[in-house]
Formats: structure tokens, sequence, C-alpha cells
């Protein structure tokens, strides 16, 4: 029985195609055959808020965000390609690129910049101060919130007085 099998396998093997491919010259369809396959992070800058959640959730601190330069670095060394940056990315400008990195002699992190907008100024005081103010009313308070307030700052009072008679 054990001579038919090897029989069998020996003749099907001759004329069955090879599992592997000749790698100089034949290339494999990567995307194609391995579509979950984790390669390294990419980062869609341009739509990125730099909003830090994705370094917070990196394991490896691999990430870091400086939201005021607009400098978001990853150290691709770091990177374990568990890719929890990618599922918590709120405008999903990361994603997982099925190719490697190219392999380098020399140890880096990739570094992408994006222009922050400026912050607004504050308004100087005079007229446009005064109206500054008006664009924002101050908020009333009900009754029960003003005795609170109220009581609040009397047993802060006290508290000083007993403080300073110390």
């Amino acid at each position: 029985m054990g001579t038919f099998k090897l029989a069998k396998l020996t003749l099907g093997s001759l004329f069955k195609k090879p599992a592997t491919v000749r790698y100089p010259y034949e290339k494999r369809d990567i995307p194609t055959l391995f579509p979950d396959m984790r390669g390294h992070v990419v980062n869609d800058v341009e739509n990125c808020i730099m909003c830090g959640m994705c370094a917070r959730v990196c394991p490896a601190d691999a990430l870091t965000v400086d939201r005021k330069a607009g400098n978001w670095t990853i150290d691709p060394y770091r990177c374990i390609q568990c890719s929890s940056c990618v599922h918590e990315c709120p405008k999903k400008c990361l994603s997982m690129d099925v190719y490697n990195t190219e392999p380098t002699t020399r140890l880096t992190t990739v570094t992408m910049h994006k222009d922050m907008p400026a912050k607004p100024t504050k308004p100087v005081a005079g007229a446009a101060g005064a109206a500054g103010a008006a664009a924002k009313p101050k908020r009333e308070l009900t009754p029960e919130q003003q005795a609170r307030v109220e009581a609040a700052r009397k047993a802060a009072a006290a508290k000083k007085a007993a403080k300073a008679a110390e």
C-alpha cells in the first residue's frame, strides 16, 4: 500500500506546477494573495488632524504627535505592526500598507509635517474687547447654584481667616 502512495505522489509531482516561484525572475502578487498582511503604517497627512490618538494607543510608543509644530513621527524599528493606531484614528488617515519597509543601513525615524493653522489672537481691550464681551454673554445660574457658590465663598473666607489667625 505504501509503495503505491509514494508512486502516486512522485508521478503527480512530475506533472504539477511547482509550489514555489523563481524569486528574482518571478514575483508574487502580494496584495491579491495576502490582502490582510500588515507591512507598515502609512499616514495621509493632509487628512490628519494631529489629535494624537494614535500615539496614545500605540503599545510600543513608536508614534509621537506634536500638534503645535504639526509633526507626526513614527519609529519604524519600534513599531510592532499591531494596527492599533489604524483602528483608533478618528479621521481614518492611517492605514497599513501591504509591503514591508525597504531595508536600510541607518536607523531613522519617519517624520511628516503638516502646516497647522495659527490660533486667532485675543482682541485687545477697548472697542474690540467690548464687542467680544457682548458676543459671549455670561451664563445665568439657578438659585440653587447661586446658593452653593455663596456657601463655597463663605467657607473659603472662613478657612482663610482661620489660617491667618494661626
